[in-house]
């Protein structure tokens, strides 16, 4: 079994059933790091796949490859100082696209660029001992992928809590906060974290 991935950015992947590969692996890769529940596996797995069909060498659709742009799993934006830098320096030479590199990238990137929001104040710590799984979706959403919120987040959380553990989370009630707003207490390290990704 490998990764599965194609490098493009108008390419699309089916979300949930045609990435079950790679979300295995991505499982996997995480429960081997140990300090992650299986709540916390799912959350960033259900972003992954809003994101980027769990295609790591998905590109921004419609940006045609650009640099400054988002490419990866995550996403990462711009991609030039993000995960095409790290590749670049990854001493076993894999290429951007590949899929374990990326996750590799992860465990100091999205430390590194978390934001509590007022509505969910959880550190990345706090966040990988969650134990509900749409609750994990919507922390990971709003403190490291931020932007605005799509209801099928609950669709891909719903699918792959099934799928990897066998379990079928309730739907979310109450509904969603806000995203981050003026009265947000972070909103300063938010706006600098927007800048940063789209000036690099």
């Amino acid at each position: 079994m490998a990764w599965e991935y194609t490098v493009g950015a108008g390419y699309y992947y089916g979300h949930m059933g045609n990435s079950a590969n790679n979300s295995a692996y991505i499982k996997e890769f995480y429960e081997n790091q140990g300090g992650f529940t299986q709540a916390s596996i799912v959350g960033m797995i259900a972003n992954i796949d809003h994101e980027s069909y769990l295609n790591p060498g998905q590109g921004e659709h419609g940006k045609q490859m650009d640099n400054d742009y988002g490419y990866g799993l995550y996403m990462w934006t711009p991609a030039r100082t993000k995960i095409l830098a790290y590749a670049d320096h990854d001493p076993l030479g894999r290429p951007w696209y590949d899929g374990t590199l990326q996750l590799e990238f992860s465990l100091s990137n999205i430390p590194q660029t978390w934001i509590k929001s007022k509505a969910y104040p959880y550190s990345w710590e706090e966040y990988k001992q969650i134990t509900d799984y749409n609750l994990a979706t919507r922390v990971f959403f709003y403190n490291f992928e931020r932007g605005t919120w799509h209801d099928e987040l609950d669709t891909y959380t719903s699918y792959w809590a099934t799928v990897l553990y066998g379990d079928i989370p309730p739907v979310p009630d109450p509904p969603l906060p806000p995203s981050p707003d003026e009265e947000d207490e972070d909103l300063a390290a938010w706006i600098i974290m927007k800048l940063t990704k789209l000036f690099g």
